[in-house]
């Protein structure tokens, strides 16, 4: 298959920073097509700009592992995203019982090699980059460019060549929805919250994360998950109680318009995401689902949840729906006949 040739293939990877902002930085671009070396892009080097047309308009597909966060940075940086895209964390799923391998891992796999781990820490936004540094970075897509054709042929004797595209569509059309709105109940110890807790607790999370988008600054700079309950814990009904709990120069003060509107709205907090409740006779089918899932999965030598995963399950149960996407692309073969007995 003409799209799977790993001889036009482009290879990709990036070096972000994101512990220090709200928007990731990108620190530096990696590509490599087979036979060829590196090419490093330096974004932060206004003569060394990154290609981006050539990279997102590349004819052939763009390859890279694990790469969401490449994607993202993508859009943010190059206004667009590639028209095809091979993520290689992906194929290896698709040949082996493991959801999520490592890029290292996939190395050693393929090629016997361990590849060197020595800068995965390093500090990329620092200039100049070092020479082990770049070695690095132009290693990483030299070696990916290197293992893409051997998952190729693993996958093209399994015949799940197809599988791979149908899932890399995938991963190219999350990329486009918008992002889910950071609730309250996406805060780290939200269990904590009692249900009178959480209508402060939304609020406040609705100012941090304006003025963490506003200025650029991560979350916890401008107040911590763990601030922020304890805060909520006293629930201050007012904004004039809520100034005994932060202190007069405190950043959200920034926001005080929005603060004094969403305290004399009164407005219920958004509802925590639940898992549906199942009937007895659904609860056994679920259940009997995920067995059926664990057994495909093993004969197929694939983990479970990429066949589907126990929530996924779980709401079809609750809810049959003949448009479930479970129904369609590779996994029907699979799952449909089992999945209309609930139609």
């Amino acid at each position: 298959m003409e799209d799977f040739d790993p001889h036009h293939i482009l290879c990709y990877d990036s070096e972000f920073v994101r512990e220090h902002s709200y928007i990731p930085k990108l620190a530096l671009v990696q590509t490599c097509q087979p036979g060829s070396s590196a090419h490093l892009y330096d974004p932060l080097d206004g003569a060394d700009a990154v290609p981006w047309h050539n990279i997102l308009h590349h004819s052939a597909p763009v390859v890279l592992h694990a790469g969401a966060q490449d994607l993202e940075l993508m859009q943010l940086c190059g206004g667009a995203l590639p028209r095809t895209v091979r993520d290689t964390q992906i194929g290896f799923a698709l040949c082996s019982p493991y959801l999520a391998v490592s890029y290292a891992q996939l190395v050693e796999h393929f090629l016997g090699i361990s590849p060197d781990k020595s800068q995965t820490r390093s500090d990329w936004l620092a200039r100049p980059l070092n020479a082990e540094q770049r070695a690095y970075a132009a290693a990483d897509v030299e070696l990916l460019a290197r293992l893409y054709p051997y998952l190729v042929a693993e996958l093209r004797r399994l015949n799940r060549l197809g599988w791979w595209a149908e899932e890399n569509a995938a991963l190219l059309a999350r990329q486009t929805r918008p992002r889910e709105p950071w609730h309250w109940y996406r805060l780290q110890g939200a269990p904590q919250l009692r249900a009178s807790d959480r209508r402060v607790a939304q609020i406040l999370t609705e100012a941090r994360e304006r003025l963490a988008a506003a200025q650029d600054l991560p979350r916890r700079t401008i107040m911590s998950d763990r601030q922020l309950i304890a805060i909520a814990q006293k629930q201050p009904p007012t904004l004039e109680a809520l100034a005994e709990y932060l202190s007069a120069d405190h950043p959200l003060w920034q926001e005080l318009p929005y603060l004094s509107e969403r305290f004399a709205a009164d407005t219920p907090p958004p509802a925590q995401p639940s898992s549906p409740r199942l009937s007895h006779t659904r609860r056994q089918q679920y259940e009997k689902l995920c067995r059926y899932v664990a057994d495909t999965a093993i004969d197929l030598g694939i983990h479970p949840d990429l066949l589907a995963t126990a929530r996924t399950l779980k709401h079809f149960c609750a809810n049959p729906s003949a448009d479930s996407p479970l129904l369609y692309g590779w996994r029907a073969a699979y799952l449909r006949e089992e999945l209309q007995k609930l139609l």
